[in-house]
């Protein structure tokens, strides 16, 4: 079995870690929900699906774009919580974006070849 890249697993770790911290905070069945699709989904990216890394990389952008809305009806009330939403969507479309063009990833789930070294 080949080894998923480390910004993966770091990546994984650091978003259900989040998912946790946000049920642990206030439970509601949204982020339950979330936290066992996610779970489910990365199961499946950190054994190189291709599959469900592009259903994880859509589904981390739409929360992105959630967060974002979510900021600006925030940031007029309270200052700190749209630049946490803020921040928080900024990672959520890094983290989609490396899903979709990384090199490495690419390489994980057999769509590219890794390169030879020189």
């Amino acid at each position: 079995m080949k080894k998923p890249p480390v910004a993966l697993v770091v990546a994984a770790i650091a978003y259900l870690g989040y998912l946790v911290v946000l049920l642990l905070l206030d439970f509601t069945p949204v982020v339950a929900g979330r936290l066992a699709v996610s779970s489910v989904l990365f199961f499946f990216v950190l054994r190189g699906s291709r599959l469900a890394g592009n259903i994880l990389a859509v589904l981390c952008g739409l929360s992105a774009l959630v967060l974002l809305v979510a900021a600006i009806a925030t940031i007029s009330t309270n200052v700190s919580s749209g630049i946490v939403f803020t921040v928080v969507a900024g990672f959520l479309l890094l983290f989609a974006g490396y899903m979709i063009r990384s090199p490495s990833v690419r390489a994980f789930q057999g769509l590219t070849s890794p390169a030879a070294p020189t």
